[in-house]
C-alpha cells in the first residue's frame, strides 16, 4: 500500500518509539523510507532576540547542529540497514518544522509520513502544541500519528 515513507525525528523518547515503528511498519509494507531532521535556524533565533553574536560563534552553533542532525540520521540509518529497509536521510533548516516535514514530504513524493507525538494533554498541549498535529493539518499525505 505505502512505498515511500517520510519518518521525521527530533530525537525525543517519542520520537525514537516512532522511528522503531515506523521501519517495522515500511519493513511489513515493503516501502523505503527518509528518515528526516528539521534542525534549528541558529542566525534566525538570534537575531529574533536583536542580538547577533561574534559570526565565529554562529559558525560553531551551526556546526554543532549539523553534527547532532547527521548523528540523529546515522543511528535511524543503522536501524533501518538491520530491519533491511531502504533508507535516505535528509537535513533541512527551518523555523516551522511541522511546515518543513510537510513540505519535505511533498517533494520527495512520499505516500505517508509516520511521526510520534509526545502525547501531551490537557493545558501542556494548549500551551505547547502539537507539531504532529500541525503537519496532519497541513500535510496534502496522509499522516500516520504514533504514540
Amino acid at each position: 500500500m505505502f512505498k515511500h515513507i517520510l519518518i521525521p525525528t527530533d530525537g525525543s523518547p517519542a520520537s525514537a518509539r516512532a522511528v522503531r515503528a515506523g521501519l517495522a511498519f515500511a519493513k511489513k509494507n515493503g516501502a523505503r523510507v527518509t528518515g528526516y531532521h528539521c534542525a534549528d535556524p541558529v542566525r534566525e533565533l538570534y537575531a529574533g532576540e536583536g542580538y547577533l553574536p561574534d559570526r565565529r560563534i554562529i559558525a560553531e552553533l551551526e556546526r554543532r547542529s549539523r553534527v547532532a542532525s547527521a548523528r540523529l540520521l546515522a543511528n535511524m540509518a543503522r536501524a533501518a540497514r538491520k530491519a533491511k529497509v531502504p533508507f535516505r536521510a535528509l537535513v533541512e533548516t527551518g523555523a516551522a518544522p511541522y511546515r518543513a516535514i510537510a513540505e519535505a514530504a511533498a517533494r520527495r513524493r512520499c505516500d505517508l509520513i509516520f511521526i510520534g507525538t509526545q502525547g501531551r494533554t490537557g493545558l501542556a498541549r494548549l500551551a505547547i502544541g502539537s507539531v504532529a498535529e500541525r503537519v496532519a493539518r497541513l500535510s496534502k499525505v496522509p499522516v500516520l500519528i504514533y504514540r
